[in-house]
């Protein structure tokens, strides 16, 4: 919760006192007509960008939002501007943190309503321009809702990311211990089943012979489920540190692709490739970035495995912004909202045989590169997994 003291700070600072407070409630009602204007164009920008974009689910969320946007703005203008108006307007920022947006987006969403408020504000004055005083008074409480979000975003994205480093640590502790415990019966075992499975093939009696080699089976798959398990909580525990060098992107998708397309074609997947020629270059650790993308792919095609048709395009874009983009796209059954949006936390998985760990490495290896990962469902169905990372100066 935000402290106590830190509205009347903020009031103080931007000198928003008692008339500030009457002058913007005396306002309101001139300014409702204007309200839906401004939340049209509010949600026109957000869409018109697809990271912010991204956080959107479906038309009947938007919708909801627009409400709620259209009931903040009633609030702006009645108050009482007090420690309840604080803890109701903080929650705008813990929001943001839990869905995943980046905190300039408030900025920019800000900026799109401070100027919505002023260009409404010309609109009900009867000269055209509106006082000084509202147009100031309007600032003042536009100052004071950003710095509120802000301090909020700020404080649950703190305890988030602290949270994160303390189940990482913890993570890497388990995992020292874990390698040494499992490791070696783990090997004892697979050792000894090979001697079961040749001794099996010596049986004479033809059906004793196959029950004990399906028991084996299932035996090896379970060893190799536990090994990919634990080979899962290594990659996650070792991902702390870089070994940056100079790579060309274009090289790097082209080496995954080489490796990843006769496995993919062989299991009646079509594979499409959209890599784009443009040179641009990483200063990145290669193969912690080619794991990125062949967890991605692997996903992908487990996604679309019970698929009459199926589909898994590896889409890469350089952009405008400096970074590099790469999604990878399915034509699976997709998945829910709720799921995509803890997609790449430790744990969580929507496989009956998943270890829930593969899209928290794919996170952790980004973030030690700067970069962002997103995991959203796509209208017609399937899947879209992208990430993005900085390119070199």
């Amino acid at each position: 919760m935000a402290e106590v003291s830190l509205l009347p700070a903020l009031r103080d600072y931007v000198e928003f006192d008692d008339e500030s407070a009457r002058r913007l409630q005396a306002m309101g009602p001139r300014m409702r007509p204007y309200h839906g204007r401004i939340v049209d164009r509010f949600y026109a920008a957000i869409l018109a960008d697809p990271r912010a974009h991204a956080v959107l689910k479906s038309e009947a969320q938007i919708v909801r939002l627009k409400v709620s946007l259209t009931q903040w703005l009633e609030e702006l203008f009645t108050g009482p501007y007090d420690e309840t108006y604080l803890e109701k307007r903080g929650r705008i920022g813990r929001v943001h943190v839990k869905v995943g947006l980046e905190q300039r987006y408030m900025l920019a969403a800000m900026n799109v309503v401070r100027l919505g408020l002023h260009q409404a504000l010309l609109g009900a004055s009867d000269d055209g321009f509106g006082a000084f005083e509202d147009h100031r008074v309007i600032d003042q409480i536009c100052d004071i809702e950003l710095a509120i979000m802000l301090e909020t975003y700020r404080e649950d994205y703190v305890l988030k990311k602290t949270a994160e480093a303390e189940s990482l640590a913890v993570m890497g502790r388990l995992t020292a211990g874990l390698a040494h415990e499992v490791r070696n019966p783990l090997n004892a075992a697979k050792l000894q089943l090979d001697v079961l499975r040749r001794t099996a093939d010596r049986v004479e009696d033809e059906s004793t012979r196959r029950k004990i080699q399906r028991r084996t089976n299932v035996v090896q798959d379970e060893l190799r489920r536990l090994s990919l398990l634990l080979d899962d909580f290594l990659n996650l525990a070792r991902a702390r540190r870089l070994e940056p060098v100079r790579c060309e992107v274009r090289a790097l998708l082209e080496e995954v692709v080489e490796l990843r397309r006769p496995e993919i074609e062989s299991q009646g997947i079509e594979f499409i490739e959209d890599i784009d020629r443009t040179s641009s270059v990483l200063v990145a650790e290669r193969d912690r970035l080619k794991q990125v993308v062949n967890n991605l792919i692997t996903n992908a095609v487990e996604a679309v495995a019970d698929r009459r048709q199926r589909t898994v395009q590896l889409v890469s874009r350089t952009l405008g912004d400096g970074s590099w983009e790469v999604a990878v796209i399915d034509n699976g059954p997709g998945i829910s909202s709720e799921v995509a949006a803890r997609a790449f936390e430790s744990f969580v998985t929507t496989k009956d045989a998943g270890t829930g760990l593969g899209l928290a490495i794919v996170k952790r290896i980004l973030d030690l590169h700067g970069g962002t990962a997103t995991l959203t469902p796509l209208p017609e169905g399937g899947t879209r997994a992208s990430f993005r990372i900085p390119t070199a100066p």
